[in-house]
C-alpha cells in the first residue's frame, strides 16, 4: 500500500508535461504559461502624468502663471517655459527630468492665467521604466492565465503565447448498478452520480477537456474493448470509476495490466480512497477511481488534479495551513484521512469546520465543502492547526 506522498511522488515522476502550443491571447484565459512573458520595453514606456492639471517646471518660483497650451494623450512631450503652464491629460507624455504635474483640483483656472495653490512636485508624474524595465519577466513559466495576467502580456506585445495543449480526459463508469441520472433506479440500483461530478469537476479546469466518456456494465471484455478504443484515439489521461476494489466482480485492475497498463498504485493508505489504482502505459496516466461518491471527489482532487497539472506544467496545488475549529474532536485513525470540511470566520480569524460524512458513498457533505482537511493517522497536532486543500470551491 503506498502513502499520499508516495503517490504524489510516483504521479510527478511519470505525469510529463504535454506539447506546448501557440494560441490567440483572447483564447489563452485559464491555461498554462509554458515560457516567461518578458517586457518588449519599460513601463510606462515614457514618462507621463498620472493626473488631469498642469504640466509646470519643477523649481517654478511664481505662482501665477500664463496658459500657453496643452498636451494631449498621443502627443510628444513639452516643458512650459519659466512662468508658463501647459494643460495636460492624465496618460499624457512629459518630459523625464524636471516637469511637474500640479492637479486640477489644487489649482484655479482665469481665462488665461493659472494660479496654483500647491508648490510644484513630481508626485503625480509617472517615469518611465518606473513599474518596470524592459527584459522584466512579467509573468513566470507555470502560471495560470488570469485576466489581469493577459493584460499585462497584451502590454508586451505577446498575441500568441505559448502554453499548455487541452489535456485530452477519457471517463469510462463501471457497473451494472447504475442508470442514468435521469432515470428511475429498479430495485437494487442506484442513479449516475460519479459521472456528472467528473465532468463538473473536469469542465471546471480551463484547459480540460473530455473527450471521451461512456459507462458500460459490469464486464471486463466491454471494459477491455473500451480501454483499448481509449488506447487509439489521442487521450492523455484515462479516468475509470468503479471496479477498483479487491473482489472478482472489480475488473479495473486486470483489465488495465491486459491493455499493457504498468500498475504503480493498488492501494493507497487513504481514508476515504484507500481502492485507488494508478498505472502508467508510456506516457499515458490511468486512474482507477473507487465507486463511492465521496472517494471520488476525495481521490479526484488530491491524485487526477495533481496529474492534470503536471500534464499542462502548472505546480501542483498547495496545502494551507489552517485551524481546525473543535480540533480535539478530531479523532486519529490508522490510515491518513481527508476530510470535507468548510471555512468558517469567528473572533480569532478563519476555520475549517470539518463536516459530518457516514461513509464513503455519503454525498451530503460535499453541498457545502470548500476542501480537505488533512488528518495524519496519529491525529492533529496539539496546535489544533492542520493542512488545507481547497477543492476550487474556495479560493484563498
Amino acid at each position: 500500500m503506498k502513502s499520499v506522498e508516495q503517490t504524489w511522488d510516483l504521479l510527478d515522476r511519470h505525469c510529463a508535461p504535454l506539447q506546448s502550443i501557440q494560441v490567440e491571447l483572447v483564447s489563452a484565459l485559464g491555461r498554462i504559461l509554458r515560457e516567461d512573458a518578458v517586457a518588449d520595453a519599460d513601463q510606462p514606456p515614457f514618462s507621463r502624468s498620472a493626473m488631469d492639471g498642469y504640466l509646470v517646471r519643477l523649481n517654478e518660483p511664481s505662482s501665477v502663471l500664463k496658459m500657453v497650451g496643452e498636451v494631449t494623450p498621443g502627443m510628444g512631450p513639452r516643458m512650459p517655459e519659466s512662468g508658463c503652464a501647459l494643460r495636460v491629460f492624465t496618460g499624457s507624455a512629459v518630459p523625464d527630468e524636471g516637469a511637474a504635474v500640479v492637479m486640477q483640483e489644487d489649482a484655479e483656472l482665469d481665462g488665461e492665467t493659472v494660479i496654483l495653490r500647491v508648490a510644484p512636485a513630481p508626485l503625480h508624474v509617472r517615469l518611465q521604466g518606473s513599474h518596470g524595465r524592459r527584459g522584466d519577466v512579467l509573468v513566470s513559466a507555470g502560471s495560470r492565465l488570469t485576466p489581469g495576467r493577459i493584460a499585462l502580456l497584451a502590454t508586451a506585445g505577446i498575441t500568441r503565447p505559448k502554453v499548455s495543449r487541452i489535456v485530452q480526459v477519457a471517463h469510462v463508469i463501471t457497473g451494472s448498478e447504475i442508470v442514468g441520472s435521469g432515470e428511475q433506479p429498479a430495485p437494487g440500483q442506484i442513479r449516475d452520480s460519479n459521472s456528472p461530478m467528473i465532468l463538473a469537476l473536469l469542465r471546471d479546469k480551463a484547459g480540460v477537456e473530455c473527450s471521451f466518456h461512456r459507462r458500460l456494465a459490469e464486464s471486463p471484455a466491454a471494459l477491455k474493448a473500451t480501454i483499448e478504443e481509449v488506447l487509439g484515439a489521442g487521450i492523455d489521461l484515462l479516468i475509470v470509476s468503479g471496479g477498483a476494489s479487491v473482489s472478482e466482480r472489480d475488473h479495473t485492475k486486470p483489465v488495465l495490466r491486459d491493455t499493457g497498463f504498468e500498475l504503480l498504485v493498488e492501494q493507497v493508505n487513504c481514508r476515504p480512497g484507500k481502492p485507488l489504482t494508478v498505472g502508467i502505459k508510456k506516457r499515458l496516466p490511468a486512474f482507477g477511481l473507487p465507486g463511492n461518491p465521496l472517494s471520488h471527489f476525495v481521490c479526484f482532487h488530491l491524485f487526477v488534479r495533481r496529474a492534470i497539472a503536471r500534464l499542462t506544467g502548472e505546480a501542483p496545488p498547495a496545502l494551507l495551513r489552517m485551524r481546525v475549529e473543535d480540533a480535539h474532536r478530531v479523532k486519529p485513525n490508522p490510515r491518513e484521512s481527508w476530510l470535507p470540511c468548510r471555512l468558517i470566520s469567528d473572533e480569532a480569524g478563519m476555520a475549517a469546520q470539518i463536516l459530518p460524512w457516514r461513509d464513503s458513498s455519503d454525498l451530503t457533505a460535499l453541498a457545502h465543502v470548500h476542501g480537505l482537511l488533512r488528518v495524519p493517522s496519529e491525529g492533529l497536532n496539539r496546535d489544533g492547526v492542520g493542512e488545507f486543500l481547497p477543492t476550487g470551491e474556495f479560493e484563498p
